[in-house]
């Protein structure tokens, strides 16, 4: 290359590449330290976003999936870099220890042994080969974080945001005509995506064509764009230049197969280890499943977005129950209870407790299948759980001592009836007084109700 059209590199550049391991190790402990929290925060979020923007979407639930994958993998090449760093710190000092490096002649090994001493490298090339793999993990982590959201950026502005727009605006169903033409589109979209994916992994080898190239160049720009490649581009092409490409296709390839597999298992796991759990006996069944998210005294991590009671032991006579309220609920409730109806028939009444009514005529409590009558419901913030939804308070001075299920179901009419949560607790009598149980009214007398226990999960 001509000197003339060499850039100048600037003296603090050069200082800074020198010293560079100072800031990778810095960064690379903060991050670590903000990436260990960051999935319990999208769990969070994902319940946040179910109870009260969108319940039903599962495309949240690949956006926090992805966004796991990609937090473990910077995980995971940040603690290698560490790790790496580690050793390269051990190796500069032995080098400044030991100016004179290995002495082989100071031992009598024989043979093989011996020319394994000799063949061993100086400490100073050993510092210098862990001194590239360091800053090329630290690089390579933030790359293959960034490519995870950068695909799924790609679904989202292509796929995921003209369905919801179609479904919203324009009433496009699961069904029909317009739904098969957007299916032919997906498709579409998917086939370009594969392209994509197969440009990025095999290291651009079919741009190594020129007839492909003229006609990928603006595909390719396109996706760039969506994907924001442009952030970690020269990441990529750096070790594409660098290292040895069929050790890199191999590495890519299997970064994008495990992400896949991974992502997928992540967004459709309900417990740690379903995937991998050889547990043929076990079931998570509504009914059937003692849900720790279920009991306040148990959930600090996890509860429930349905319902909640104070523990699965009851002493008292009172039953606190606490059902999540759902954005699914709502246009079902205010359809079976309209609340201009019930201005009509209340017109004096304040706004909230016709909201109160709605709630009361949506929500049904039982005991051991029983219904029973639930005299009022109070809205209320679950500080610890940060949810919104609905308080009441269950008379259970008649139940007996030991095992009871307690039932939430909502009934729209009649003739259908939704399992909200089957919750089994026992009742512990041996601290209460005795007492004479207190006289009911009419309206609290039990009715037989039976919600579908089978096939329904929390």
């Amino acid at each position: 290359m001509n000197e003339n059209n060499q850039q100048i590199v600037p003296k603090w550049l050069t200082e800074l590449q020198q010293r560079s391991w100072e800031p990778e190790i810095l960064l690379s402990g903060i991050v670590l330290y903000g990436m260990f929290k960051v999935p319990d925060l999208l769990d969070d979020f994902l319940v946040f976003f179910k109870l009260n923007i969108f319940g039903n979407s599962s495309d949240i639930n690949n956006l926090v999936a992805l966004f796991k994958m990609g937090i473990y993998w910077l995980i995971t090449g940040l603690i290698l870099h560490l790790i790496c760093r580690g050793i390269w710190i051990g190796m500069v000092g032995l080098s400044y220890t030991f100016p004179k490096g290995i002495l082989s002649q100071n031992i009598s090994y024989k043979g093989k042994f011996k020319a394994r001493v000799e063949n061993t490298p100086s400490y100073e090339k050993i510092v210098m080969r862990l001194e590239k793999i360091s800053s090329s993990l630290f690089s390579i982590s933030f790359m293959l974080f960034m490519s995870l959201i950068g695909g799924y950026l790609f679904f989202l502005a292509l796929v995921i945001l003209p369905f919801t727009i179609a479904y919203i605006y324009f009433d496009l169903g699961f069904q029909g005509p317009l739904f098969d033409a957007f299916q032919v589109y997906v498709i579409f979209i998917v086939s370009i995506a594969l392209l994509g994916l197969l440009d990025f992994v095999s290291l651009g080898y079919l741009r190594k064509f020129s007839w492909f190239a003229k006609l990928y160049w603006p595909l390719h720009q396109f996706i760039s764009i969506l994907t924001l490649s442009r952030f970690y581009r020269p990441i990529y092409y750096g070790v594409v230049t660098n290292f040895n490409k069929w050790a890199f296709f191999l590495f890519l390839a299997s970064f994008a197969f495990i992400s896949i597999l991974g992502a997928g298992n992540i967004a459709n796991t309900n417990y740690p280890g379903d995937k991998v759990s050889r547990l043929s006996v076990w079931n998570t069944a509504r009914g059937y499943s003692a849900y720790a998210g279920y009991y306040d005294d148990q959930n600090e991590n996890y509860p429930s977005w349905r319902t909640q009671i104070p523990s699965d032991v009851i002493s008292g006579n009172v039953l606190k129950l606490f059902v999540a309220a759902h954005i699914n609920y709502e246009d079902k409730m205010l359809e079976y209870t309209p609340i201009d109806s019930l201005r009509d028939v209340y017109p004096d009444t304040a706004y909230a407790a016709l909201e109160a009514m709605v709630v009361q005529n949506y929500f049904k409590v039982g005991l051991d299948y029983k219904e029973v009558w639930v005299p009022r419901w109070y809205f209320h913030y679950k500080i610890e759980s940060n949810q919104r939804g609905f308080l009441t308070y269950i008379d259970i001075s008649d139940l007996s001592e030991g095992i009871h299920h307690m039932q939430v179901t909502s009934y729209l009419d009649t003739n259908f009836k939704s399992s909200i949560s089957d919750i089994p607790f026992y009742r512990d009598v041996t601290i209460l007084p005795q007492s004479i149980s207190p006289n009911h009214d009419e309206k609290e007398k039990s009715v037989d109700f039976q919600p579908k226990p089978f096939g329904i999960r929390d």
